[in-house]
Formats: structure tokens, sequence, C-alpha cells
């Protein structure tokens, strides 16, 4: 009897241990959902951060590492005072001139623009159009001479000839017979010209006892293969001729300077020419400490962007700025690479 009791009651048994686990389950996906209409109730009433200002970037190039780091921080510092920074044409599909991206920053009614300066008309007219909508422009390291931009952030190009003069000098000898200059062939501002007059005068000056010829060589540089071809075939011609080979090579850029670099090792020719290049990535400064590049002008790109942002700020909130910022230039060479590579590390601590 108590057996069979027992029996009839172990059906209910199980009924209630499903009904239970059931209850459990029910009860726990409420509580989830609960949570999740919570948080977003809490996302919703969680206040917008509206900027307060809009500037746009606008350069030549989309890929130049260079430029990248100014604008990188200038954004960084803008996004902690409510400013929103664009860069014009970075993510679009077409390649746009840069007459036409800034047409586009002009029509899209920005507050203000920072721009990759050059000396040509159309870029002046522009900028002049952008003045009569009240957009103030800042030039950032090139700079449009006679224009009506509000501010010139960079350095000065005669003190960095001097700079790479006093390299030359520093590397020469007796039997030194040419340094080349490799200039940007599709530049229209005139830096890189008063960078090869500060290297003559220079030379003429402090260098007199070296007996070296002073050559430039334009490179055409749409877009960084293009450049880096260019380069190749100098050095090609180089390497079948090695009696036409400078002892110096000067670079007034990051891209000719990476590109130089690449084709001294590929064609054997490190320790047969001195490099004395321009910015300091991580590539550019690894290639010092193993005695690819003699020395590079580090430019330093987080004053850069800083400086290009305040300039427009300072120009909107009292109608003046200075009409020339000046940045820091310095030198990297063997001596002091160790230094530069400990801070581009990003475990330095």
């Amino acid at each position: 009897m108590d057996t069979k009791e027992s029996q009839s009651w172990r059906p209910f048994f199980f009924l209630i241990i499903v009904i239970l686990f059931l209850f459990a389950a029910t009860a726990g996906v409420l509580s989830y959902i609960r949570h999740l209409a919570n948080a977003s109730v809490s996302a919703k009433e969680e206040p917008f951060q509206e900027c307060s200002r809009h500037y746009a970037f606008v350069i030549s190039s989309r890929d130049d590492i260079f430029w990248e780091e100014i604008f990188n921080q200038a954004r960084l510092y803008g996004s902690t005072r409510g400013i929103y920074l664009e860069w014009i044409g970075k993510d679009l599909t077409v390649d746009y001139t840069k007459k036409e991206l800034l047409e586009i920053a002009i029509a899209s009614g920005v507050d203000g623009i920072i721009l990759e300066g050059d000396g040509s008309e159309d870029i002046r007219e522009l900028i002049a159009e952008a003045n009569k909508v009240s957009i103030p422009v800042v030039t950032v390291l090139s700079d449009c001479s006679g224009s009506q931009r509000k501010s010139f952030v960079g350095i000065d190009s005669y003190d960095v000839g001097r700079e790479y003069g006093r390299q030359i000098i520093r590397e020469a000898n007796s039997n030194t017979k040419e340094a080349l200059i490799l200039m940007n062939a599709a530049a229209e501002d005139t830096g890189q010209n008063i960078i090869f007059n500060g290297i003559q005068e220079t030379l003429a000056n402090e260098g007199n006892h070296l007996n070296l010829t002073l050559t430039a060589q334009a490179v055409m540089a749409d877009s960084q293969f293009g450049g880096a071809e260019e380069i190749r075939s100098i050095f090609q011609e180089y390497y079948l001729h090695p009696e036409t080979m400078p002892e110096i090579i000067v670079c007034l850029n990051e891209q000719n300077t990476v590109s130089v670099c690449q084709a001294v090792v590929d064609f054997n020719l490190v320790g047969q020419v001195d490099i004395l290049g321009y910015f300091a990535t991580e590539t550019i400064l690894n290639a010092i400490d193993r005695n690819v590049i003699t020395a590079s002008i580090a430019v330093d790109t987080q004053q850069l962007g800083i400086r290009s942002l305040e300039a427009l700020d300072e120009y909107l909130e009292t109608g003046y700025v200075s009409d020339f910022v000046a940045m820091d230039v310095n030198t990297v060479t063997k001596d002091n690479v160790k230094g530069y590579l400990h801070n581009a590390s990003p475990d330095k601590g």
C-alpha cells in the first residue's frame, strides 16, 4: 500500500519541480529585460554633448603620415574643448584636388579652416571667398603669402635651410663633391625655395672651406607610389653609374625621406651616401638608429595641431590673432635618437 501511494505521488512531484523551474526561468528573463530597459532609459536620459564649433582640415594628401599626426593631435585637443575637426576628403572614394576640397569646406559652412597653404592664385582666391562669408582660414606649415588668411602656423623655412646647411657641413669633407636637394615638383609654395636659399647661404658663409656643388632635382610626388618609383629610378642610375651618385642627399618631406632610405637599402648603398631627412616617424627614427639615415629634421606635430586650433579659437573669440606662430624645430641624429624612439614606443610607461 505504501509503495503504491509513493508511486502515485511521483508524477505530481516532478510536475511541481517543472513548474518551479519554469517560474524561476521566467523571472530571470523578466529581470534581464527590465535591466535592459532601465539601461536604455538611462542612455536616453544621458545629456548629448554637442560641439560648439566645427572646423575643417584641408590638405593635398590623404596618405601622408606627417599630416595624419598633425590632424590626430589637433582633433584630440579639440575634443577637450567641444570642437569637432573634420578632415575634408579623407574618407571619400574620389581623389579631389586641394582646391576642390577647400570649396567643399567653404560650402559646408564650417566655423574655421585649417589649410595646407601654397602660392597658387586659386587657393588665394578661395581664402578670400571664405573670408567674405566669415570663415577664418589658418595656414599650416606652408603659407599662402598675400592672401587673407588670418594666421600662419609653421616653421621658419630659412632656419630649416640653415640647419640642413650645418648638417651638410658636419658630414662633408674635402672629398665631398655634391649635395643633392630633392624638391617636390608638385609644390606651389615658396617654402622649399627658401629652404634651398638657407642651405646655399649657410654653405657660402660657414662652409666656404668645402669644394662641393649644391644641386636640386624635382621629384613628382602626386602619390606616394609615384614619388617612390621616381626615386627608385634615380637610384637605379646611381647603381649603374656610381660615379654620378652624390655623397649627400637632402629630403624636404617625409615621403621622399622614406623612399630614399628604402632605395639605399635595396641597392646596397648604405654607408655610401648620407641622407638628411625630414620628420621623425618610427620608420625614420629606426633608420637613424641603424645608420641608414644620418639625420632628420623633427617638427613637433602635437604643437602644430594644437596651435592651429588655438589660432582659430583666438580669432573667433577676439577678432585678432598673431600673423605668424613659429614652431620649434629639432634635429634627430644618432646621438639623440634613443630618446625619440623611447617617446615613440607604445609601452614607454
